[in-house]
């Protein structure tokens, strides 16, 4: 296997509860994935690049993500190479929250209130400032552009034992052929970090940002129960394709990012909790199998 094998020994620990269901995941999920991912032809590095119109969003049960303009093909390739393995994968049906990228950055802390109208609007308002901010890429000092993609060297299987990725029981990382993407030709590192994606990733993505335009329609989504900050922390085991970006942040947007988390927090004390920067990611595909429901008794008999 091409993968590089980044298992923290440290992070496993004891289960708070009994669980009341079981993956039906084979061991070896990880290391499968991991092997139909390091197959010929290499599937190259690439660059996640913020959505031009609203890269800042407040998406269903009100958290808050950072949206990308869509997958670019090399991880549309990764996608679909998973997919076309479901025979010996056995995996659930995908969830359409992976099938439009983006990074959670914040969830609605549990217990808070649900937004009023104009309290959504103001939100909103602050999404659309640092939006345009990050989107109206500065010049430095030295006259060189600050751009905001984000670099996909690698991509990573990992087994979680948080679904917000904080705490991992296991990670195998696929580096990315970065031979193009390091290439000295201007012309050919242009090229690399503006492939074409499909129209039918842009429509895909482009359709959720749209949602948020109708205010009364969309506040009731944006208020739904779930998802909240909590049940990002509690122990969920799963397993999971994904690409970190913490590493290949461009530092103005990482600067960018860190004011928009005070802004809302000035505008809404108390109402969001932010994820870990060594945690964020943009999801490609869950790798869960099939649960189960199984007997109280026989679950505390396995514990």
């Amino acid at each position: 296997l091409n993968g590089v094998d980044r298992t923290d020994k440290g992070s496993r620990r004891t289960a708070a509860a009994p669980r009341m269901t079981v993956q039906e995941n084979s061991p070896t999920t990880l290391n499968v994935v991991s092997d139909i991912l390091s197959q010929a032809p290499s599937i190259t590095a690439c660059y996640l690049r913020p959505h031009p119109a609203c890269c800042l969003f407040v998406s269903w049960n009100g958290c808050i993500v950072l949206v990308y303009d869509s997958f670019p093909p090399p991880l549309v390739q990764a996608k679909t190479r998973i997919e076309n393995h479901d025979t010996r994968l056995h995996l659930k049906v995908e969830n359409f929250g992976s099938k439009w990228p983006k990074t959670t950055l914040g969830a609605v802390l549990d217990g808070a209130d649900e937004l009023l109208p104009e309290q959504f609007v103001t939100l909103k308002r602050i999404c659309t400032k640092y939006s345009k901010q990050i989107r109206d890429a500065p010049v430095s000092s030295d006259n060189i552009l600050l751009r905001s993609e984000i670099k996909v060297a690698a991509l990573s299987i990992v087994e979680y034992q948080q679904r917000g990725l904080e705490r991992l029981c296991k990670r195998i990382d696929i580096p990315l052929d970065d031979s193009t993407t390091n290439s000295h030709d201007d012309d050919v590192k242009k090229d690399s970090i503006n492939i074409t994606p499909s129209k039918e990733e842009n429509s895909r993505v482009n359709s959720v940002i749209s949602e948020w335009n109708d205010v009364q329609a969309y506040l009731p989504k944006v208020n739904a129960p779930g998802s909240r900050f909590g049940s990002y922390r509690q122990d969920s085991r799963g397993c999971t394709c994904v690409a970190f970006i913490d590493s290949s942040l461009p530092k103005h947007l990482r600067s960018l990012l860190s004011e928009f988390r005070d802004a809302v927090d000035e505008a809404f004390p108390g109402r969001y909790g932010w994820m870990d920067e060594m945690s964020l990611h943009c999801t490609l595909r869950s790798l869960d199998g099939p649960a189960k429901v199984v007997k109280q008794a026989e679950v505390r008999k396995s514990v």
